[in-house]
């Protein structure tokens, strides 16, 4: 039997553009994964295993934010909602004497302590710094620090930085040159430091939005 060349030469040329095709998507998922996990690497490279000493309270930073300032701060990742930046370095940390998490209000059953929505707006204002990681250029590294080293909402940081270009009586972000991740928050049994009160009945997502 003969075969029709018409036939053959359109077939062939459709499974070879399939198998090119299957070949750039795993070649740019190859190019990917190979990317964040450098991207990774640089992350960890930031991560030290001693605490540091001479820790200062974020609000005690926060009453004198004088950029290029060098400073080691200690809080918990708190603060916000959302206090990881997908696809960046940054992470919002609060201070633990100034703020509470929901989880250690007795009684609360907030399903993202984090974001200590019973803490009134001004003090948390005051109480939170943006921690980032930038690259030889000041760039934000393009890499996310949920996960790094097990950092996650509501693990207990120390960093040592220094205060970035921006910092001022409303915000204060400090570029870090290391970060130390403690095992437990120290304050893990601290009572309700401020807010509305653990006795006073409140609607989490009324709070969330002052």
């Amino acid at each position: 039997m003969k075969t029709n060349p018409s036939i053959i030469l359109p077939a062939c040329l459709a499974v070879t553009g399939l198998f090119l095709s299957a070949c750039g998507e795993k070649a740019a998922e190859d190019s990917s994964a190979t990317a964040e996990s450098s991207d990774n690497s640089a992350l960890a490279a930031y991560i030290v295993e001693d605490a540091h000493t001479e820790v200062k309270q974020i609000s005690e930073v926060f009453a004198k934010p004088d950029p290029g300032t060098e400073v080691v701060v200690g809080g918990e990742v708190m603060g916000s909602m959302n206090p990881f930046i997908d696809g960046r370095a940054m992470v919002v940390l609060g201070d633990p004497t100034k703020l509470t998490p929901c989880n250690r209000r007795p009684g609360d059953t907030c399903q993202t302590p984090w974001d200590v929505c019973c803490d009134l707006s001004e003090t948390i204002k005051s109480s939170i710094a943006t921690i980032q990681l930038v690259d030889d250029e000041g760039k934000v590294i393009k890499s996310g620090l949920k996960g790094v080293e097990g950092i996650q909402e509501l693990s207990y940081l120390t960093v040592s930085g220094t205060i970035a270009d921006g910092s001022n009586a409303e915000n204060l972000l400090i570029n870090a040159k290391e970060i130390y991740v403690a095992d437990e928050t120290p304050y893990k049994d601290a009572p309700p430091v401020s807010g509305h009160g653990s006795e006073e009945e409140h609607d989490h997502e009324e709070a969330a939005k002052e």
